[in-house]
């Protein structure tokens, strides 16, 4: 401890300006390395790294090192009255939008087709895909649908265009409300290797079940984000005034 401040934060506080000067998944120094410069035990390094990790400044890959984390804030997800969809808001913004789909599918869920209020055993269309913007991976996405109501969406390629824009115009449904669930999700294996994280590691997750204009539930989706994009900005607008 340094004039009252614990070792850990004085090292935290030097390495967090370090980071910041370097270039975008730049690769940090060893433990060891870092050790030697400030003259800590691992432990103190070690502190101060996972203080850094919390912030989102930093990522830490198992076997591979500690990267600098790429900044989220030209390219965070707005969530305001407009139901537009992640694709369609980020093209509208002239970003370049591209979509890897890990899988198209029929299953039966139990517990999603409660929340899409259908039968326990109801086909459900389950849509599971990686969002890039301008090259950079921002978003996994996992998307239910009723199968009866929505077939044709099997034999679209959404590798290029918005889910939402395609219920809309092919089957004339307007899409009314969103309700979203921002929360905490800790990350499979399978996740972790595609965000390049730790398994276990917390990412920010939004469950969005959306409506049609009668009030039925049309979808449901889990959306989680990779440690550097976990920025969502909520825009809420008040009643208008009547008089």
């Amino acid at each position: 401890m340094v004039d009252g401040i614990p070792k850990y934060v004085s090292v935290r506080d030097h390495l967090r300006g370090s980071v910041k000067r370097m270039k975008d998944g730049a690769q940090l120094p060893t433990e060891s390395e870092l050790c030697a410069r400030y003259k800590v035990s691992r432990i103190t390094v070690r502190h101060a790294i996972e203080d850094l990790i919390r912030e989102g400044l930093i990522v830490r890959s198992q076997g591979k090192g500690t990267f600098k984390l790429k900044s989220p804030a030209s390219s965070r997800e707005v969530i305001n009255g407009r139901i537009r969809g992640f694709w369609r808001q980020q093209h509208d913004l002239g970003r370049t939008v591209k979509t890897r789909v890990l899988g198209d599918r029929i299953v039966k869920n139990a517990d999603i087709a409660s929340k899409l209020g259908l039968e326990a055993d109801a086909d459900l269309i389950e849509l599971e895909r990686l969002r890039y913007v301008n090259g950079d991976l921002q978003q996994y996405v996992c998307t239910y649908l009723p199968n009866a109501q929505f077939p044709e969406i099997l034999e679209h390629d959404f590798s290029d265009g918005s889910l939402y824009d395609f219920i809309e115009g092919r089957y004339d449904v307007r899409l009314a409300r969103n309700e979203v669930v921002v929360r905490i999700e800790n990350v499979d294996s399978r996740i972790a290797g595609y965000f390049h994280v730790d398994k276990g590691r917390p990412v920010l997750a939004m469950d969005s079940t959306v409506f049609d204009g009668f009030g039925s539930v049309v979808a449901f989706g889990v959306a989680l984000q990779p440690p550097a994009y976990s920025e969502i900005e909520f825009v809420i607008n008040g009643v208008p005034d009547s008089r």
